[in-house]
């Protein structure tokens, strides 16, 4: 048995594929496993998705798919292939028609690297399909499209391309793709929003984002998606920079490369966010990168009192600012200092607070503004250290509660 062999029967035999096996068995006609589970096989890495195509009736073999799984994939809205999807475990399972014959379906595939397929419908030996010398590209590194038509008859190819350029180790895009990519990124702009959102998503969370970055801005489709760059700085400045900080969970990578990559935009942050919200970017993932970047670039020269209100409002993009103006600052001794005392307070707001709401009403203070009021400066002194502990805090609210009128004593 070949290599190749080896490795697709060791695919092939993961659950849910063998329910898929089984109900392609009983159906009348070709079905395709085909696109990235293979290419991820052949590659000996592991993969989230299965994507397959069915000859015939699809809605039959959905029927059998749904007996042997025990669930029944629902329709996503595809008007091309009439796509059903649904998710067994962490394998996300796609299924649509095939578009003509195999033949005619692989040609109208993306990349060659994914324009390979198993057929699940026979027995053994496994054959690959390989008509587009999908190995070969593999073999030596190249993202190549199958064709420009295809590449015109679904314009987020262009950025595709380049999101397996920042996520697939070592691979380059071959000169006619990056050609072609460059004359159709125009076309782009009719590409419903959520799939441009998607592929920036995956493609920033790449080995080389930065790199795929400055690549989507040279071919033109970054700035059909984004916007105009202005200056590349700090996303070279943060791609270097966070190699040296540990403990960032990928959503933290996510947003400060994001935040990274909207400074160089230019324009309000107001501006960058509406712009994120058009492309259907998650709305907590845009304003928390708007955000991190727009205080990035005012750290330097805010007060603390600017500081310790950010730190209060969102600590952790706070704490991820501080990062990112530490990546800007290289030997600005002021912009440094303002981001280690930015630091300094996100940490400390995550603190158990040493003044409490309850606190104040079980010593006479009304609920109202004046108790908001009270506890956002017990807040703030706790985060400057104005007392040196929690008893020390509450000795001093205390008596300030005491002293106040009615129980109404505000802070000073």
């Amino acid at each position: 048995m070949s290599r190749h062999n080896e490795l697709l029967c060791q695919l092939l035999s993961r659950p849910p594929l063998p329910w898929l096996i089984a109900a392609a068995r009983e159906h009348n006609g070709p079905v395709l496993l085909v696109g990235g589970a293979i290419r991820d096989a052949l590659r000996s890495r592991p993969h989230a998705d299965l994507d397959v195509a069915v000859a015939g009736d699809l809605e039959a073999f959905i029927d059998a798919f749904a007996r042997h799984c025990g669930r029944r994939p629902a329709a996503i809205g595809d008007p091309w292939r009439d796509t059903r999807r649904t998710r067994l475990g962490d394998t996300q399972v796609d299924i649509g028609k095939m578009l003509g014959t195999i033949a005619e379906d692989l040609a109208q595939r993306d990349f060659t690297i994914n324009a390979m397929a198993v057929r699940l419908d026979r027995d053994q030996p496994i054959v690959l399909i390989d008509p587009h010398d999908g190995v070969a590209d593999l073999a030596s590194g190249a993202i190549r499209m199958v064709s420009e038509a295809a590449l015109r008859e679904d314009p987020l190819r262009t950025l595709r391309a380049i999101r397996y350029f920042s996520t697939l180790d070592d691979f380059e895009i071959d000169g006619s793709t990056r050609t072609a990519i460059a004359r159709h990124a125009a076309a782009i702009d009719g590409v419903a929003g959520e799939r441009v959102q998607t592929e920036w998503e995956q493609l920033l969370g790449g080995s080389r984002w930065a790199e795929a970055s400055r690549l989507a801005f040279d071919l033109g489709v970054g700035e059909r998606t984004l916007g105009g760059l202005s200056k590349f700085e700090t996303v070279v400045a943060w791609s270097g920079f966070e190699a040296t900080v540990s403990g960032l969970t990928p959503e933290d990578h996510l947003r400060v490369r994001l935040a990274a990559l909207l400074c160089g935009l230019g324009g309000a942050s107001s501006s960058m966010q509406q712009r994120l919200a058009e492309r259907r970017w998650p709305a907590a993932l845009a304003q928390r990168a708007t955000r991190i970047g727009r205080w990035a670039r005012a750290v330097p020269d805010a007060d603390d009192d600017q500081l310790i209100g950010w730190a209060i409002e969102d600590r952790e993009s706070a704490s991820l600012a501080a990062l990112l103006v530490r990546a800007l600052a290289a030997d600005d001794e002021q912009s440094i200092a303002a981001a280690v005392r930015l630091e300094t307070y996100a940490t400390r707001a995550a603190e158990t607070p040493w003044v409490r709401g309850l606190d104040l009403i079980s010593w006479g203070m009304s609920q109202g503004p004046t108790l908001g009021a009270f506890l956002e400066q017990a807040t703030r002194g706790q985060l400057q250290r104005r007392w040196e502990s929690r008893q020390a805090a509450q000795s001093w609210a205390r008596a300030h509660v005491t002293d106040g009128p009615s129980g109404d004593g505000i802070l000073k």
